[in-house]
């Protein structure tokens, strides 16, 4: 029995010896010591390591975790696996299986290169580089930790999503805040405005010539007036004409378009219908009330969904972040999207708390022609047919048509064409309808009695698939008929996939039309391209007949085929290529004729930018049917206030030269001078703004005081900004009418100490003309003063305060203040306006006392040598018991 009793013992203690061998098996560490660790996207943190002679054990656990590399247990519970850096690299570190797994191939997990710790498994730092792409580099002396990642870690993905989630909501907040309207429409009676210019000069062996465009806009009545000149001079010979012509009132309600107003705009002089089918030239006058500045928003879409959760889910609007949210704990999340005019690309980005990203994407297209729900739309032309400028008819056209929003994917529209110029019919009515279905698909339908009826279907897919059909009937009687056609259809897809993981695409067009002979018509075009490495391939069919078919005993008349290959490459700009060739572009082009069975024309062309501005081009064709050939060379450059353009060609029978110039000029009203530019300007707007020191404070920039050069401003919207000698700077390519917003960026001033009064305000551009804005700037304030504690009945200065400095309006502070040892305080820097200071409340709960006055209200003033505040102070007392 006793012996019984030691076999028994004896088979526990081997039991528990093989049960507790992964805790007893393995070395004790020399020592645990705290080794501090700083990375940027961390910070500074403490990491607890385990010392094998001078080698630091860490902590696998906690170094993930800090790092956010996502993470779950083994079935053993002790230890640790996960998918990094994709999620097709498994890993996986079993203490108690002895397993490694690293890229999906498994190991033994050595056993002196582990401690499995009370609160971590801590690992050799040979390891943390093979499985993570990780470098840990320990000083020993200094205790510290260093880090090198092969890899961006997932840490530094989620501080750039945050960081620009940050500036998101402080666009979202700036933008809730509504700047001050400081520059509203200014009308004026008459205002010089801008200038167009195109002059071309064409030299050939048969002669040569100059044509001359020129497109004038200025402000007259309060309204803009525009026209344009065309001019050619050839063998002496000057032949003139004017188009164009026209004056529009544009009232307060055509510059709102989320109101429906009851009139927007008025224009007289050359106007052109609104007509459903073919637009007629007018000398008359048109009334509408469609807003001038185009609608942006015209619906909310619901986008929600289920997904893993906790999960971090972004909204993108056109490959931009506007709304992010977490989902709930079942998963669930909800953006409410607005939906704008054209196509609108809709994307959620989803986060996983295990460290996988999902993309999914919709896609929405709204054309202009929907009104949003309610909205109605109506436009009005009356007057003379013009035929040329200096020949109009005698009998009065007017056009009327009127559009309804019945929901936001719904409107209806009617109108009608009255005039000899429509027809021989007094009046010709017009229907229409365009409707969105399930949000992408779009139908559009015109009913044009006596003339013809349309409908076209069109469709556009996230992954830039697309479909448009489009069938057409004709009236036989029709004017517009007029190539003898009873109906006609036509589909085009467009089917976008990858090779080789580049972007590739394949096109069909098909067209078939029908002809009062009985007779019909196929005309079809396949495209298709593809990159390989730097090399773009496109190759293209078309087949079909050209012009009519009108002989029954030849079908085949004016038939043709066409085939055409073209490989374009682009040299990349990187710093081993010269830099002479550096980003050149070159297209070879090869076109044969299926009909006739041999090779048409091939081509070459190369193109390379020249001074930054400038491009510079050569090309060469050949027509091998025709057995002719011609060399081109070609030139572009932009100067800041013209581009130019010279081109050659030498051909078998002949030469060209052509060179041209192009630019505009407008009336600067700040420096009372003309201003070039190298782009067009009619129909826009421009600003001059002058940053200037108020000398007297007056708010108005008087002869003399000092101009700050400075590109210190921001827009709301695209614009180019310039900087001239004079220190002023010119703002183009403005839309007229709009309302822009102005940030000054004090921070790109050239002295720290100047602020202006607002840092932000909005102002309307007008139209065809520049506007003057001038912005007075001020030396900043200083304000100094002290807080004391009363103890004993004594008030002594408190050091070591916090104080919360608040602009008034705003709801985060501008500064946190410390208070010095003597309980003093000071700042500087700050821009005219009103303050509020108060002691961060935590503190005073914490020393139970309380503030007297609660808090200080000043006023930092707008003088030009700065506003200076002493003596602030704030008393300290403790709290009276109730």
């Amino acid at each position: 029995m006793k012996s019984l009793r030691f076999l028994l013992l004896g088979f526990l203690l081997v039991s528990l010896t093989g049960i507790l061998q992964p805790a007893f098996a393995q070395q004790e560490p020399d020592g645990e010591v705290l080794l501090n660790f700083n990375y940027p996207a961390v910070g500074n943190v403490y990491l607890n390591g385990v010392f094998f002679g001078d080698v630091a054990f860490l902590p696998l656990g906690e170094v993930l975790s800090l790092l956010y590399i996502p993470t779950e247990r083994t079935d053993s519970g002790k230890g640790l696996k996960g998918a990094y850096p994709t999620k097709n690299d498994n890993w996986s570190v079993d203490p108690v299986t002895n397993q490694l797994i690293i890229n999906g191939k498994s190991e033994t997990l050595e056993a002196d290169k582990y401690y499995l710790g009370e609160l971590d498994l801590f690992l050799h730092p040979d390891y943390f580089k093979r499985i993570f792409g990780i470098t840990f580099t320990i000083n020993t002396y200094a205790l510290s930790v260093s880090m090198k990642s092969d890899y961006t870690l997932p840490i530094e993905e989620r501080q750039k999503r945050e960081s620009i989630r940050k500036q998101l909501q402080q666009r979202t907040s700036q933008g809730s805040t509504a700047a001050p309207l400081l520059y509203d429409r200014e009308r004026k009676a008459l205002s010089l405005g801008v200038l167009d210019y195109n002059v071309n000069y064409n030299a050939t062996d048969a002669g040569n010539n100059l044509g001359l465009y020129f497109n004038a806009g200025m402000e007259l009545l309060g309204g803009d007036l525009q026209g344009s000149y065309n001019g050619n001079i050839n063998n002496g010979n000057l032949l003139s004409s004017f188009s164009g012509l026209r004056w529009r009132y544009v009232l307060p309600g055509g510059m709102t378009p989320e109101k429906n107003v009851g009139l927007a705009s008025i224009s007289a002089g050359q106007v052109n219908t609104t007509s459903f089918n073919n637009a007629a030239n007018l000398v008359g006058i048109s009334v509408t009330n469609n807003p001038v500045i185009p609608r942006l928003d015209l619906d909310v879409f619901v986008i929600d969904g289920t997904t893993v959760p906790d999960s971090e889910v972004e909204l993108l609007i056109g490959g931009q972040l506007v709304d992010f949210t977490r989902a709930d704990e079942v998963g669930y999340y909800r953006f409410n999207a607005p939906v704008t005019y054209g196509t609108v690309r809709l994307s959620t980005r989803i986060y996983t708390p295990q460290g996988e990203v999902i993309i999914q994407d919709r896609q929405i297209q709204v054309p202009f022609s929907f009104l949003p729900k309610g909205f109605v739309g109506y436009n009005i032309q009356a007057g003379l047919p013009q035929f040329t400028f200096d020949s109009l008819g005698t009998t009065l056209a007017t056009h009327a048509d009127i559009s309804y929003g019945i929901t936001n994917a719904l409107t209806v529209r009617a109108g009608a064409d009255q005039g000899e110029i429509f027809g021989e019919k007094s009046i010709y009515p017009v229907f229409g309808l365009s409707a969105r279905l399930f949000q992408q698909y779009l139908l559009n339908i015109d009913a044009l009695p006596d003339r013809y009826y349309r409908a076209n279907a069109s469709v556009f897919y996230s992954d830039n698939t697309s479909i448009n059909a489009q069938y057409t009937e004709y009236n036989p009687n029709s004017a517009f008929n007029f190539r003898g056609q009873t109906r006609d259809a036509n589909l085009n897809v467009f089917y976008p996939f990858k090779i080789l993981g580049k972007f590739s695409g394949f096109r069909v067009t098909g067209e078939r039309i029908w002809f009062d002979t009985g007779l019909g018509v196929n005309n079809y075009q396949f495209d298709f391209n593809t990159q390989i490495n730097r090399v773009v391939l496109r190759f293209n069919y078309r087949g079909g007949a050209r012009g009519l078919v009108n002989d029954p005993e030849n079908p085949t008349q004016n038939q043709f085929g066409l085939f055409t290959s073209s490989l374009t490459y682009t040299l990349p700009r990187t710093p081993g290529i010269p830099v002479y060739v550096r980003g050149l572009f070159l297209r070879g082009q090869f076109r044969y004729s299926t009909l006739l069975e041999q090779p048409e024309s091939v081509s070459f062309l190369l193109s390379q930018t020249l001074f930054k501005n400038g491009r510079f081009t050569l090309g060469y064709d050949r027509e091998l049917i025709r057995d002719l050939s011609q060399f081109q060379i070609g030139f572009l450059y932009d100067f800041n206030s013209l581009r130019t353009s010279t081109q050659y060609s030498k051909r078998t029978n002949g030469y060209s030269f052509q060179q041209g110039f192009s630019g505009s000029l407008a009336y600067d009203p700040a420096g009372n001078s003309v201003i070039p530019s190298n782009r067009d300007q009619i129909t826009r707007s421009g600003a001059t703004v002058r940053l200037f020191i108020d000398a007297n404070e007056n708010g108005i920039y008087d002869t003399g005081e000092e101009v700050v050069p400075a590109k210190a401003v921001r827009l709301d919207r695209s614009a180019n900004i310039l900087i001239g000698s004079d220190g002023i700077l010119r703002i183009t390519q403005l839309q007229s009418y709009w309302k822009y917003r102005l940030d000054i960026d004090v921070a790109a001033l050239p002295n720290p100490n100047l602020a202006p009064k607002l840092k932000s305000f909005s102002f309307v551009a007008e139209p065809n003309r520049f506007r003057e804005i001038d912005i007075p700037l001020y030396q900043t304030g200083i304000i100094d003063g002290f807080i004391l504690l009363e103890k004993n009945g004594k008030e002594q200065g408190q050091g070591g305060l916090r104080l919360e400095l608040m602009r008034e309006g705003e709801t985060e502070p501008v500064e946190i203040i410390r208070t010095f040892s003597d309980g003093s305080f000071y700042s500087y820097g700050l821009l005219p306006g009103k303050y509020k200071l108060k002691v961060d409340s935590k503190q005073l709960e914490f020393m139970q006392v309380e503030s007297d006055p609660a808090e200080l209200e000043f006023e930092i003033k707008a003088l030009a040598d700065g506003d200076y505040l002493e003596g602030l102070t704030l008393v300290l007392k403790p709290k009276s018991e109730d």
